[in-house]
């Protein structure tokens, strides 16, 4: 566990460097936000509750199951400004039920404010360098909610249909395409465009025109031409590769209303970075403006760093007897040499990359 926390540790502060050289500044929120703000948002949680407690003054509180509600709610822009902010947090919820809650590390960032080109382009640009920091041979993979949601809605199908083929489209699923959109009287065209969609993958620059030609009214034309935008300007901030378009990732309609994506990286099953964009959150909070983010969920990166053998320190130090001020001398001279030290009198069941022995006068004997 020792080199997993060191490693994960490393990738925070590695994080928060290439946060601040564009501009991010550090947000910290309190453990605890009233309870009304997720309540009334619980579409915007990812799965799982909150954990929650009266205060003192009789309020409803939660134990903070998100960031991104915090700061949306606690940060606004002025007129003509943007807000950037970096945060490393834990959050404490239940994604599986069956476990009970659980605490959660992220790190990631939020920009509010006008949301155009470039400011899309440099979020999805720092979540692709945030992939790469933990493993080179990332994928982040791009959709566009305002794409998938205008073909839909040229089905003509009702609002419960509506999330029955966005669910379908998410789950890359033909067969639930047509069963939803023959319930609500859709067929034809429009139905083969929305099952061609869903299985659409690959390089985003070289899927481009496919997207054109699959266009049908001004909301997907509006989500090609921001998507074409987003490949110039990833283009010119240095990013080719590892991005592909994967219309199958889809979020919530009430609150993600563009580019929606998410990051994975070789031996971890699941998404390690997970954002989009949520104006419409804003818009429900009562505030002026677009926000895109992301996070980054570095507890997952435990499966990645803890695939090879793990130590309790480098150097196991034996006492063995020997004064204090000799077993001092001898772990600072290991701590000094950029190595970590655990010392004990015998050798147990410790695991150490070596043994070594502090001599009388405070020198070092390994012993293996």
């Amino acid at each position: 566990m020792h080199d997993i926390l060191r490693q994960e540790e490393k990738t925070v502060y590695a994080l928060r460097a290439l946060y601040s050289r564009y501009g991010y500044r550090p947000y910290r929120m309190s453990k605890f936000e009233e309870y009304d703000l997720y309540a009334n948002n619980r579409s915007f949680l990812p799965e799982g509750g909150a954990i929650t407690f009266t205060d003192t003054n009789g309020r409803l509180m939660a134990l903070k199951p998100d960031v991104t509600l915090s700061i949306a709610k606690n940060l606004s822009p002025a007129r003509g400004e943007s807000v950037r902010v970096y945060y490393d947090e834990s959050v404490y919820r239940a994604p599986d039920r069956q476990l009970g809650f659980q605490e959660i590390t992220q790190a990631g960032l939020e920009y509010l404010g006008e949301v155009d080109a470039y400011a899309m382009g440099e979020v999805a640009y720092l979540a692709a360098r945030s992939l790469e920091i933990i493993e080179p041979e990332y994928a982040l993979e791009l959709s566009h909610m305002g794409f998938v949601t205008g073909l839909i809605d040229a089905l003509d199908c009702g609002a419960a249909a509506k999330a029955e083929l966005l669910r379908a489209v998410g789950s890359r699923s033909e067969p639930g395409i047509r069963a939803a959109a023959g319930r609500c009287g859709a067929a034809g065209a429009p139905v083969e465009r929305l099952c061609r969609a869903a299985g659409l993958y690959g390089p985003l620059r070289r899927l481009i025109g496919e997207l054109r030609d699959m266009s049908v009214n001004a909301a997907t034309e509006r989500a090609v031409r921001e998507l074409a935008e987003l490949c110039e300007v990833l283009d010119a901030l240095g990013i080719t590769e590892h991005i592909n378009l994967d219309l199958s990732i889809t979020s919530d309609m009430e609150y993600y209303n563009g580019l929606v994506f998410k990051g994975y990286v070789p031996g971890v099953p699941t998404a390690v970075l997970s954002g989009g964009r949520y104006d419409s959150l804003l818009t429900k909070l009562g505030k002026q403006g677009g926000a895109i983010g992301f996070a980054v969920y570095l507890n997952l990166l435990e499966r990645l760093y803890g695939e090879g053998k793990t130590y309790d320190a480098d150097v196991l130090l034996l006492a063995d007897g020997q004064p204090g001020t000799a077993v001092a001398a001898a772990a600072r001279s290991i701590v000094d040499g950029g190595e970590s030290v655990l010392v004990q009198r015998e050798r147990g069941r410790y695991r150490c990359r070596r043994t070594a022995r502090a001599t009388a006068e405070g020198r070092l004997e390994y012993l293996d």
